[in-house]
């Protein structure tokens, strides 16, 4: 069984942790993938997955629905999720934060 957060604690803010050879990613969704589990995996290893939630989270403009991995090793990557029609290419970089929008 997955983990469940209470949504409401994580709607102030998220913490990411990059620097050199670490990075973050931050994919927007509409409210239709709320609460659902979003994988990712290196390309290396398809079998090698993490997961987050979708969240409602607070910004200055108001809520955006959003999954956030908040801590990633630079480099190539495959996001898993029964919304999209085959795994989704992305590339991590070590000191930034990458966004996907999925709206």
């Amino acid at each position: 069984m997955g983990e469940h957060h209470h949504e409401a604690d994580f709607e102030q803010g998220v913490m990411v942790d990059v620097g050199p050879g670490v990075g973050a990613l931050v994919i927007y969704t509409g409210e239709d993938l709320r609460s659902q589990e979003i994988e990712i995996s290196p390309v290396s290893n398809d079998a090698k997955r993490m997961h987050t939630d979708v969240l409602r989270r607070k910004t200055a403009g108001g809520y955006v629905f959003a999954a956030v991995f908040g801590s990633l090793v630079e480099g190539e990557y495959r996001l898993w999720h029964p919304s999209r029609p085959s795994p989704v290419p992305v590339r991590i970089a070590g000191g930034e934060v990458t966004e996907l929008d999925w709206r």
